[in-house]
């Protein structure tokens, strides 16, 4: 299905499960798509009503603008929720799309029921410096090839919204209410401090970290994972 924004972008968005039952909408990491949560779809549609989203610039949605950021991502999640007509909704956001979960809630807190933040950030520098540099170098080299095809500044313009933030002071995180799970891999290249000073700055946070996993725990243990989400939600 697709969504048509006041830009004129599309965000090619899908929903699974009954609409009588708790929505649920999940936000994919930076370059990647909905598709990343297929596996979960079994998982969490009995007792979810579950929205799925390519987010602007990403997967099969467009955009209209010269750049991406996490206010008009978020903007993008409000028109949904009125598309799908859904007064209020459990986010699980992974990777940078926690950081759009926060950032959305920031703007729209009566419509946020409870949030599930795996692995979120609120600077670059919450990163391990190697990831950093890594980064780094990909948006360097994305830059110099933007120009030569539009899948090299699809790219550019995914790798660039690491480095912006999502406009969140540890102050902002307090007006945060939602119930929130902070989750992360004790491996994870989220450093722990980061983790544990957004947990503890939420004004209704909870912090778990996952042994021995990373920060492709949703990826690679989607049993697991759903597990610990679904008794999240269930409890709030």
């Amino acid at each position: 299905m697709k969504l048509h924004t006041k830009d004129g972008s599309q965000i090619d968005y899908q929903t699974y499960g009954s609409p009588t039952k708790p929505a649920l909408l999940l936000l994919h990491g930076n370059n990647g798509s909905q598709q990343d949560f297929n596996a979960y779809l079994p998982l969490f549609a009995h007792d979810f009503y579950v929205i799925t989203q390519d987010a602007r610039g990403h997967g099969q949605s467009t955009n209209t603008q010269p750049q991406l950021n996490y206010q008009l991502l978020a903007s993008d999640l409000d028109e949904l929720r009125v598309a799908v007509n859904i007064p209020t909704w459990s986010i699980l956001g992974y990777s940078d799309g926690a950081n759009l979960a926060l950032r959305y809630t920031l703007d729209n807190p009566t419509h946020v029921h409870a949030l599930v933040l795996n692995a979120p950030n609120l600077t670059i520098n919450g990163l391990a410096k190697p990831i950093i540099l890594i980064a780094s170098w990909i948006e360097w080299l994305l830059g110099k090839l933007r120009h030569l095809h539009p899948f090299f500044e699809a790219r550019w313009q995914q790798t660039s919204l690491m480095f912006k933030t999502p406009g969140i002071s540890q102050r902002d995180l307090q007006a945060v209410t939602a119930p929130t799970l902070v989750l992360v891999g004790q491996f994870d290249f989220i450093k722990r401090r980061h983790s544990l000073n957004i947990a503890h700055a939420l004004g209704n946070g909870t912090l778990y970290i996952a042994p021995f996993k990373t920060h492709l725990f949703i990826q690679f243990s989607p049993l697991v994972f759903s597990n610990i989400v679904r008794q999240f939600l269930k409890e709030h």
